[in-house]
């Protein structure tokens, strides 16, 4: 094993003394925590019992305690990520709440002492509660899911943000392009698409360009998004999105493209009454005009050419996991074929 890579046993116990170090900056190094996930971020969870309450600057409770993925986002996005989930915590917006460190930062660095893994950006937000539904979606939990992306692209539109505010933009050029540095060429990743789905692949391409020149980017039509709304969980039957480590600058339809999109993928086919759910809910609470739904099919056809080129990018990044690139290219040429030949 070389000087730079440790066992997986060893890594998460290096993770786990990082987890700890960072804890020290909210005055929560006593506190009880969990590891839950390692997929580019880390997520533990921190437990405050009320028996302890004293103990703690923070009120009893769970919260989320992320360690950033190395090089993903920009101190900046990151710090603009916890400013606008506090704005949407301000208005009522069911999202999880970012803690300040003791110093009042809402980013705390963490230094690993170790190679592998390296220094980590860190925050802690609120623990959302509640349960995926991926198998037992229904309609109201769609309309539900609507009504909050309608109120958090509302809040979005009308917010004045701080100076210094900065995330990606999921235009061209981040969804396809060198916008957003994935850690590869872009142009490689396309041209690498296989030959079987490049027909399909660059018709979506051509398609959201000549889309976006028509729409331009103001206000009523492109704004700041959450951007990935597949990661939402329902508690009584109300959505609650969380991990907004993609939010960004997109247009509003991409919202809601991106979950019926994770949608097929989830169910294995599509569903026009979960579709018009969506809609209605969306309807209900959007200010928006509704001349943008006529985009929505295009913008998930958009998120299935992303996540080809996506994983077109990785493949060619990380040989090893090339197959297992390839079988999430092929998924997703298959329902972009669907709604091409929906679209015609």
């Amino acid at each position: 094993m070389s000087g730079n890579q440790v066992s997986h046993r060893a890594f998460l116990f290096r993770l786990r003394n990082l987890a700890k170090k960072a804890l020290e900056r909210y005055g929560l190094e006593r506190a009880e925590i969990k590891f839950k996930s390692y997929s580019g971020n880390g997520l533990y969870q921190v437990i405050i019992p009320s028996s302890r309450k004293s103990e703690f600057p923070v009120p009893p409770g769970r919260y989320a305690l992320r360690l950033h993925q190395f090089g993903y986002m920009k101190p900046e996005y990151i710090r603009s990520e916890l400013e606008w989930l506090s704005a949407l915590c301000e208005v009522g917006i069911d999202v999880p709440r970012p803690i300040r460190n003791e110093d009042g930062d809402w980013l705390t660095t963490a230094e690993s002492g170790y190679d592998v893994p390296r220094q980590r950006n860190c925050t802690l937000l609120s623990w959302v509660e509640g349960r995926f539904l991926e198998k037992g979606l229904r309609p109201k939990h769609f309309e539900s899911l609507g009504k909050v992306a309608g109120k958090m692209q509302e809040q979005s539109m009308l917010w004045k943000k701080p100076k210094g505010f900065k995330r990606p933009h999921w235009d061209w050029e981040g969804l396809f392009g060198d916008g957003f540095d994935y850690g590869f060429v872009a142009q490689d990743a396309r041209d690498a698409i296989p030959k079987k789905h490049q027909q399909v692949f660059n018709d979506v391409l051509k398609r959201v360009e000549e889309a976006s020149q028509q729409l331009g980017k103001g206000k009523r039509v492109y704004g700041l998004i959450h951007a990935d709304l597949g990661n939402t969980v329902f508690r009584a039957g109300k959505a609650r999105p969380f991990d907004f480590d993609d939010c960004g600058f997109g247009y509003w339809m991409f919202d809601l493209g991106v979950v019926l999109a994770h949608y097929m993928l989830d169910s294995e086919g599509s569903s026009p009454k979960m579709r018009d759910a969506l809609i209605v809910g969306y309807q209900d609470t959007s200010i928006l005009p509704e001349s943008n739904l006529e985009y929505l099919d295009l913008f998930t056809a958009a998120r299935f050419a992303q996540l080809m080129f996506f994983y077109q990018g990785m493949g060619l990044k990380f040989p090893r996991h090339r197959d297992e690139a390839l079988g999430e290219i092929n998924q997703s040429a298959r329902y972009l074929k669907r709604i091409l030949k929906k679209m015609r």
